[in-house]
């Protein structure tokens, strides 16, 4: 009688078990899957302890336009991650009555590709937020920007529903088309330096240890 054959089905990712994996991995690890892609590294975390992943709410606002950012917070759902376009503007379109109507409202965070301001009080309510500046000139309420349409920030694309990873390293764009791929990649990338950690503790050197996962 022959073997049962391996199986050589895919593994199926639902959007739950990636935001799973994606939240219990750092940012550089899931670079490394993304081959150094989709990364934003000068978006700086007000609190340095704090990860978040979800799916992207986009915003593009004028860069002194707050006001398209509260429209954002009324259309996001709970475990959303507002992500704000800016411009990369010293004025403020984020503080802190917009982090605590997130808050309310159960948002994972906020990355801003702008500036933010109001950190004492970001920093009581321990709510997540990543910026480009810091400033205490604030912008004005015009509500003239767009939410949940297709951003180009730093050269890629971001659109609404792909996943936001950020932590202390920055902030990485998981767009949604892959997804389940770069999950995928995720998970070798963490075996390979299983291996490689389990490699050092027995003596082996760091440069044949390489040699092993050479192409």
């Amino acid at each position: 009688m022959r073997p049962p054959r391996k199986s050589s089905k895919v593994k199926t990712w639902s959007e739950a078990d990636l935001i799973l994996l994606f939240r219990n991995t750092p940012t550089p690890i899931i670079a490394d899957a993304m081959d150094g892609r989709n990364v934003l590294s000068c978006l700086k975390p007000v609190l340095s302890h704090v990860a978040i992943v979800g799916p992207a709410v986009t915003v593009k606002t004028n860069p002194t336009d707050w006001g398209t950012v509260v429209s954002a917070i009324d259309v996001a759902s709970t475990g959303d991650v507002l992500f704000i376009d800016g411009s990369g503007s010293n004025f403020a379109v984020w503080g802190g009555l917009t982090s605590r109507a997130a808050q309310r409202r159960g948002l994972a965070g906020t990355t801003v590709y702008g500036s933010c301001r109001d950190i004492a009080t970001i920093d009581a309510l321990q709510y997540p937020v990543w910026a480009k500046e810091i400033t205490p000139r604030a912008g004005r309420p015009l509500n003239k920007g767009e939410v949940n349409v297709s951003l180009v920030v730093n050269g890629f694309s971001i659109r609404p529903r792909d996943l936001v990873k950020a932590d202390a390293h920055g902030v990485v764009i998981i767009p949604s088309t892959d997804s389940a791929a770069v999950a995928d990649s995720v998970l070798q990338v963490i075996r390979r330096e299983r291996l490689i950690e389990t490699g050092l503790k027995k003596g082996r050197s760091f440069s044949e240890l390489l040699e092993d996962f050479s192409s």
